[in-house]
């Protein structure tokens, strides 16, 4: 989900706060723009994800470094912080600081055309990854997980656990492709299963999640559930739980699979996720991006399984990364 800004003018502590996490000799410039790989590499290649404010995000670095360790690769990542006006600058900047490729997630499929052709018009290869882009003639793959598979997986466990009729809520981030293709194979599989009383925009974000929450366990006693379209959202609607004993019962799922997601699922407080590799999609997104350099044809859709977590599996998964 995903954006760009002038990476002289915005410095972002999130940003450097990951890049000190990810291994593989990460710096920063001081501009905004975090460097990792080989320091005196013949390659570089951008990353672009929507906002370093979710482990997803950093996950798939991760998978990137990894990929790249021990060729002559460095990449630069940047942190939009949700904001696609800032990601399409911050891709100018990187394509005029000479990137070979770019690994892009963008934060809004529509908003993010700018960046895309700007990259186009210099003969750089944008990877699209997690979410894609309304115009995949400017793209040369995407590297996602099976989103819709998410949504179903979630909706087959949720209907096993709570009666046909049943009131539910859902916390989405509609800007992103994916989180809309997660809804669609959840209410696709569910069909009229359930009642949806409230559709609500989470932005993708815990803290807002938190608020919305809230406001639909206090507008809708009776809901039995809440699906959060990624991990965030869904522990958000966790956290405003927490303060209504009363309503235990409520189920709450989320999408991603995340560490905090699996220790929730482990505490009990969380249903399940339908879970992502985040790693396999770095790994993937760095191949594609090497392969279109080296003059390499490529699949113009590349697709990462999704699968269901719960209590029942959890600990075959374990809390202390994605997996």
């Amino acid at each position: 989900m995903k954006v760009l800004h002038k990476a002289a003018a915005v410095f972002s502590i999130a940003a450097l706060a990951v890049a000190g996490l990810a291994g593989c000799g990460n710096s920063s410039d001081g501009s905004g723009v975090a460097t990792s790989g080989d320091s005196n590499a013949k390659i570089k290649i951008g990353y672009v994800p929507s906002t370093m404010n979710n482990p997803f995000w950093q996950a798939i670095l991760d998978g990137v470094n990894a990929e790249v360790e021990g060729k002559s690769v460095s990449v630069q990542s940047v942190d939009p912080q949700a904001d696609q006006s800032k990601m399409n600058d911050m891709v100018g900047d990187l394509i005029a600081s000479g990137v070979d490729a770019i690994i892009l997630g963008p934060y809004d499929t529509t908003g993010v055309q700018p960046a895309l052709q700007a990259a186009a018009d210099a003969n750089i290869p944008v990877i699209n990854i997690d979410t894609p882009v309304d115009d995949l003639d400017l793209v040369k793959t995407v590297v996602a997980s099976d989103n819709p598979k998410a949504g179903e997986l979630v909706a087959e466990d949720m209907m096993k656990k709570i009666d046909k009729g049943s009131e539910i809520a859902v916390i989405n981030c509609p800007a992103g492709q994916a989180c809309i293709q997660r809804l669609e194979g959840f209410k696709e599989k569910a069909g009229d299963y359930f009642n949806i009383v409230q559709e609500l925009d989470g932005k993708g974000e815990l803290a807002t999640s938190l608020t919305l929450a809230e406001d639909i366990l206090q507008s809708n006693p009776n809901v039995k559930a809440i699906l959060g379209i990624n991990d965030p959202m869904a522990l958000g609607a966790v956290q405003a739980l927490a303060a209504h004993p009363e309503m235990s019962d409520v189920l709450v799922y989320g999408v991603d699979g995340s560490p905090d997601g699996k220790q929730a699922i482990k505490d009990g407080t969380m249903t399940g996720t339908g879970a992502q590799s985040p790693d396999e999609i770095g790994h993937k997104a760095a191949k594609a991006a090497l392969d279109v350099i080296d003059g390499k044809e490529i699949e113009k859709n590349i697709v990462v399984d999704t699968f269901l977590i719960t209590k029942d599996n959890v600990d075959e998964y374990g809390t202390d990364g994605w997996q």
